[in-house]
């Protein structure tokens, strides 16, 4: 994994840039030290830049073979070159450096930390950590684990999973850009997003629509008059996710009642459209 990143960072570095990371980087090949290690990855801002990088497709290509869904969100110079870094560190001793380091960060550190977990060789070893830092309160470094990032979908167990799901819907995230939704949704996390819709209505509060997304495939006798409350009550936005969540359904009952309304379902929006809509109108 690191050969591809140092590669193509190497091609959007200045020269003074290059050659300071090049040194780095042999310094902890040829001489472990942590301290060195520490410094290097605090000092990566000043020394690469924070610009927003530019890829080519064919770069976008080799990066997603490494890290699934790379090309969703945007990575700066120095968090790439932090990232490096990180893959640099020998696994012997990568989890003490590093768990040191995570105590100590700064936002765009942390940010940049947890982005990197996929990238290492021993990235099955950090679970716990990653569900550390679906602790925080911070939402860009929340998000940095849970969207569009592939660790938590290949790394964390159900129950971890679906507790970063219900914090990400608590907090208004949007849930769309939760890597792998499709194939991790299950069938508790139907039931807990049903409790939670239940505590919106009796608060007189909102349910965001794309709750609705995590029951699919899941409707049964419990969650079928939710889903007709929704689509009889809730507005437009809403009213599309209950229809795409019945029109999806194998249970029989939620099929015919769905027949009944009359309502076409050969244009329902696609669950990812459904969630950016509710992203900008939340906005």
């Amino acid at each position: 994994m690191n050969g591809t990143i140092h590669h193509i960072l190497l091609r959007h570095l200045s020269p003074e840039g290059r050659r300071w990371l090049e040194g780095k980087l042999t310094a902890l090949e040829t001489d472990f030290k942590a301290r060195s290690f520490y410094l290097a990855f605090g000092a990566c801002p000043r020394f690469l830049g924070k610009e927003e990088l530019q890829f080519t497709e064919a770069e976008y290509s080799s990066f997603n073979a490494i890290y699934p869904n790379f090309a969703a969100t945007p990575w700066t110079a120095d968090e790439l070159g932090r990232i490096l870094l990180m893959c640099a560190l020998p696994p012997s001793d990568n989890r003490a450096v590093l768990d040191e380091l995570f105590t100590t960060a700064d936002y765009r550190e942390l940010m940049a930390l947890y982005r990197g977990l996929y990238f290492l060789s021993n990235a099955a070893e950090f679970p716990g950590r990653a569900r550390e830092g679906l602790r925080t309160n911070m939402v860009g470094v929340f998000d940095a684990i849970a969207l569009d990032n592939p660790y938590p979908a290949r790394y964390l167990s159900e129950d971890a999973w679906n507790q970063m799901v219900l914090k990400a819907m608590f907090m208004q995230r949007p849930m769309y850009r939760i890597y792998r939704i499709e194939e991790r949704k299950n069938e508790r996390l139907a039931d807990i997003f049903l409790d939670y819709a239940e505590e919106r209505w009796s608060a007189h509060r909102p349910v965001s629509p794309e709750l609705w997304r995590f029951v699919d495939g899941f409707v049964n006798e419990r969650s079928l008059p939710a889903l007709q409350k929704t689509l009889l009550e809730g507005d437009e936005l809403e009213q599309l996710a209950a229809a795409r969540a019945l029109s999806d359904s194998k249970y029989p009952p939620a099929r015919e009642w769905l027949k009944e309304q009359q309502l076409s379902t050969t244009d329902l929006p696609a669950w990812n459209t459904i969630g950016r809509r509710q992203e900008r109108r939340a906005t």
